[in-house]
Formats: C-alpha cells, sequence, structure tokens
C-alpha cells in the first residue's frame, strides 16, 4: 500500500499559518520573513518531490542510512563547536539550522521500521543519538526522543523488561541533560511564542494552542490509518510543545526556525521509502520470553 505524503502537508497547515501569525505579533525584520517563508517554500518541495521520488529508494537501506545520517550530523555538530555554549547548529552559509529538529523525526521513523527484526541496532542507536543530544547538551530533544522512543516500544510488544531497559537508560541521559547548564536566553518568536501569543490577546493565544493541538491530534489520526511511527513522532512534537513552554527549547513549526520545518519536510519525502507499518497486533508477536520479562 503506497501511502500518500500529502496529507502530511496539510497535518502542518495550522502550525504554519500559527507561526505567520507568532512573527506578525513579534513584529520581526524583513530579513527573519525571507528566511522562515523560504523555509516554509522548501519544506513544501520536499513534500511533493518526495511523491515523485520515493519509488526509486530501497526501502531498508534507506532506514539505515537516515540513523546514520543522523548519528553524523549530531557529531558534525558537536565536533564544530568552538566554544563553551551549547553546540546544536550546522552553518550552511548566512543560515544556521538546528540539527536535531531536521533529522531526529525521520530517525524516529527509521528506528521504528527496523526495530522488529534489529531490535538491539534501533535500541544502539537510539542511545547513541540521545548521548550526543545530551553532550550538546539538548535536555528537550532527548525527553522527546525518550518519549516517542517508549511509544515505539510498547507499540512492537518486546516485553516489560526490554521496555524498562530502555526506559532507564533514557531516563538516566534525560536527566543528564536537564542537568547541565544551558545559558541560551529565550527569544519570543522561537522558544516563547505561546506565552508571546498570550500576551498579545485572549484569542491569539488560543488560536496558536490550538493550532498545536491539531497538528499533533492530525498526526496521531495519521498514525491509525498509515504508518503506525506517526504517533512515535506526534508523542516527539508534543513533548517539544510543552518544553517550549517553559522557553527552554524552540516550538516547532510555531517558532521562527528553519530547522524543524525542513524536518518535517524531509520525513514527508521519507514517508513512502520507509516500510509501511501498521500498529503491531497480529503481524509482530512478542517473542517467546517476553512475557517472562
Amino acid at each position: 500500500m503506497q501511502t500518500s505524503s500529502q496529507p502530511l502537508l496539510i497535518v502542518a497547515i495550522p502550525p504554519i499559518l500559527g507561526s505567520l501569525v507568532v512573527l506578525s505579533i513579534a513584529d520581526v525584520g524583513m530579513n527573519v520573513w525571507i528566511t522562515h517563508l523560504l523555509a516554509i517554500s522548501l519544506g513544501c518541495c520536499l513534500v511533493f518531490v518526495g511523491s515523485y521520488l520515493r519509488r526509486l529508494s530501497n526501502r531498508k537501506i534507506t532506514a539505515f542510512t537516515i540513523i546514520i545520517l543522523t548519528l553524523l550530523g549530531l557529531t558534525t555538530s558537536i565536533l564544530g563547536s568552538d566554544s563553551s555554549e551549547p553546540e546544536r547548529w550546522i552553518s550552511v552559509g548566512p543560515v544556521r539550522l538546528y540539527i536535531a529538529p531536521m533529522l531526529l523525526p525521520s530517525f524516529i521513523a527509521a528506528c521504528s521500521v527496523i526495530i522488529a527484526k534489529q531490535q538491539m541496532l534501533s535500541f544502539t542507536a537510539v542511545l547513541a543519538t540521545a548521548l550526543l543530544l545530551t553532550l550538546q547538551p539538548d535536555a528537550s530533544q532527548v525527553l522527546g526522543l525518550t518519549v516517542a522512543s517508549a511509544v515505539v516500544v510498547a507499540q512492537h510488544r518486546l516485553g516489560v523488561f526490554r521496555l524498562g531497559a530502555v526506559a532507564f537508560l533514557l531516563g538516566a541521559l534525560t536527566l543528564w541533560a536537564f542537568s547541565l547548564p544551558d545559558p541560551l536566553e529565550p527569544v519570543p518568536h522561537v522558544e516563547e511564542v505561546f506565552a508571546l501569543a498570550l500576551s498579545h490577546s485572549l484569542f491569539a493565544g488560543l488560536a496558536i494552542i490550538a493550532s498545536a493541538g491539531a497538528f499533533i491530534v492530525g498526526l496521531w489520526i495519521r498514525s491509525r490509518n498509515g504508518p503506525s511511527w506517526l504517533a512515535a513522532v506526534a508523542s516527539y512534537y508534543m513533548v517539544l510543545f510543552v518544553c517550549s513552554t517553559t522557553g527552554i527549547t524552540p516550538a516547532p513549526l510555531l517558532g521562527y526556525g528553519a530547522g524543524p520545518i525542513l524536518g518535517f519536510g524531509l520525513m514527508t519525502v521519507l514517508l513512502g521509502w520507509l516500510e509501511h507499518q501498521n500498529l503491531p497486533n497480529k503481524s509482530i508477536q512478542p517473542i517467546a520470553d517476553a512475557t517472562g520479562d
């Protein structure tokens, strides 16, 4: 069954429109508007290009490639650090791309695809990614990855022991990440979009909150009728929205920033290339010793 990526573009419309409202309220400069609109345009192009190119890739190779590129991308951001401040970006010309939200949605999808047959590889990749995010440090992304991983493990019925082991290790990395200092100050139209909208008016605040809710609900609905890993991706985005209310992370798609927008576009490109996954009820059975975990 081929799954169209265009419905996901519809799901992203509420937060994208909300981001335009946020920038209008913040009264940002022309450079911010140009960068943001170019990111939106490129993200839309990725969706439509992916619809035509998805038949040209081997699905299993795509999943492994995504995992490798994610690890390389996060490692590059750390190795490129020349200061004591957090390093979460890769410079592309005059633009700094926030690397984690650009790669993690596709990474979560790829790990969900291979976990049924390559559990250790998937677990190792997730732990390595969480460690790299902790070293940046980027606590909200570690937490988002932790929650998404728990959703994937629960979907695939990997047993209480495996769920507990993954939760313990990722939980430890999450606590470590939150214990590290983050000197970056929040920007109203990036991290504090909910507070910014509510400070403008109750109507604007409720509209921005509703757009975030519609995005999460839309992904969950698509996960029921399409790839089950969209539920894990929805959990990841939900965590980031919650964390953004404290000002510690950008609100994905709602706030200014090319990284989250391009990350969502890349995920939709890969939608048709990854193995189509339904919720693992009859097709994926728990292994023999799962009940004893």
